[in-house]
């Protein structure tokens, strides 16, 4: 079932490229090939995390049926505004328009004012699926003794916790700036991202020595 929603999702992002009718549109459809392939790469993410927690735990009791329920939910419906995001960062970054169709005159892709709302709308959403990681390890962490998880498993856990944790920590900082009208700093919060995951990988290991004992 869960296999199936990830799979719709990103099934849902390749009806969308429409098939080309003529060389122009074809060439249209390769170019937004990047940022559907990052797209589907965050997606593919979350699908490997859900899926090596029931392959790791394998509980499923009414709680985590619920938690992975709003978690396929919020994938679902995030597919096609994550879509939009990527296509946006990734034109600015690069100064090439990823967009197939150009907007009429007059209007706009984004403006200035919508840029907060856009940055906490995706906030949200990063936390609150986090959050929802967060809840299903906490929920296994009490069961450890009865799923009889080793020490090295225990550990393991505990960090996946903190991690989530920290995860939604950085989705809700990044929230707060952008509602202080502050989108710059609200956007470099997420290059915490790769800074905690140096810290945390490095005491992960030092954690499992002491654990192994080695």
């Amino acid at each position: 079932m869960s296999d199936a929603v990830f799979a719709f999702s990103v099934s849902l992002l390749i009806i969308s490229l429409e098939v080309p009718n003529t060389f122009e549109e074809l060439k249209a459809t390769i170019h937004n090939f990047v940022p559907f392939f990052a797209t589907v790469a965050l997606v593919f993410f979350f699908w490997y995390l859900q899926n090596e927690y029931f392959r790791n735990y394998g509980l499923n009791d009414g709680k985590v049926v619920f938690l992975n329920l709003a978690l396929l939910a919020l994938i679902l419906f995030y597919a096609f505004p994550l879509k939009f995001l990527f296509t946006l960062l990734l034109s600015w970054f690069t100064g090439i328009s990823f967009f197939s169709e150009v907007p009429k005159e007059g209007e706009s892709i984004l403006t200035q004012e919508q840029f907060p709302e856009l940055i906490v709308f995706f906030s949200i959403g990063y936390a609150i699926i986090w959050f929802i990681f967060y809840l299903l390890y906490h929920h296994t962490f009490k069961k450890r003794k009865v799923l009889e998880l080793t020490a090295v498993e225990t550990a393991y856990l505990s960090n996946q916790r903190i991690d989530a944790l920290v995860q939604v920590a950085i989705g809700l900082l990044s929230m707060v700036f952008s509602l202080l009208r502050l989108p710059l700093i609200s956007g470099l919060c997420f290059l915490l991202l790769p800074v905690w995951l140096l810290v945390n990988n490095h005491h992960f290991k030092k954690q499992l020595k002491a654990v192994s004992g080695r």
